[in-house]
């Protein structure tokens, strides 16, 4: 089984990828059967330009080629995977750009597809303080819409970052950041056992998903 998990900041060497890789780890890592890998949106620059490459002014030479090999090899990861877990940082209360933009173009029409149609996504809000829960919020709210990516009830929001990626793996003490981790543990089991449930539907959902692609 292949889990995605996607880094969604656009900075380089980032609090999410850190937190991505902590998760892959200490938990994806440990798991019999799993194969696991990192999506991430920094090494993507030109996805930012998806809907901004036709524009009336020139672009870059080579920005078009650089945009179609970006969403090529992004597209590829997520046909490929049977799950996803975003890793979404809240930036001024909202999620950053390259991540509304991946979200954009896993619709039908952009992605000749559903790559991520039915399969199951855990969503991970990731906050430098005591925030976090915003990125939870804008993506259950809407990011299934034209993905058709099912949601798992479960989440996990990491605040305090540094200090949490800092703190030892203990997901059973009674700890603040312990509690973090047995929810992110709980909610990665979970994302596994409901991606071999939904593997044998998948494709006959993604086809009647086909016939009204933009959730109306």
């Amino acid at each position: 089984m292949k889990i995605l998990v996607v880094s969604s900041s656009q900075r380089n060497e980032s609090k999410s990828f850190d937190v991505a890789k902590y998760i892959q780890n200490n938990i994806l890592d440990t798991m019999q059967g799993i194969d696991s890998s990192i999506l991430d949106l920094s090494q993507y620059p030109f996805l930012l330009d998806h809907y901004g490459i036709s524009r009336e002014h020139a672009p870059q030479e080579g920005s078009s080629a650089s945009l179609e090999s970006n969403k090529d090899d992004v597209l590829s990861q997520l046909y490929a995977c049977d799950a996803v877990v975003f890793i979404a940082p809240e930036w001024g209360g909202m999620i950053p750009p390259a991540l509304v933009n991946l979200l954009l173009l896993t619709a039908n029409g952009s992605a000749n597809g559903l790559p991520l149609g039915h399969k199951p996504a855990f969503a991970v809000g990731v906050s430098a303080s005591g925030g976090g829960s915003n990125p939870i919020s804008l993506l259950k709210g809407y990011a299934a819409k034209n993905s058709h990516l099912t949601w798992l009830p479960l989440h996990a929001i990491v605040q305090n970052v540094d200090d949490f990626l800092a703190s030892p793996w203990e997901p059973q003490s009674e700890s603040r950041f312990s509690q973090v981790q047995s929810r992110l543990f709980v909610g990665l089991k979970s994302l596994t056992i409901y991606a071999k449930q939904l593997s044998s539907v998948r494709e006959e959902l993604v086809e009647l998903s086909k016939v009204h692609p933009f959730g109306q």
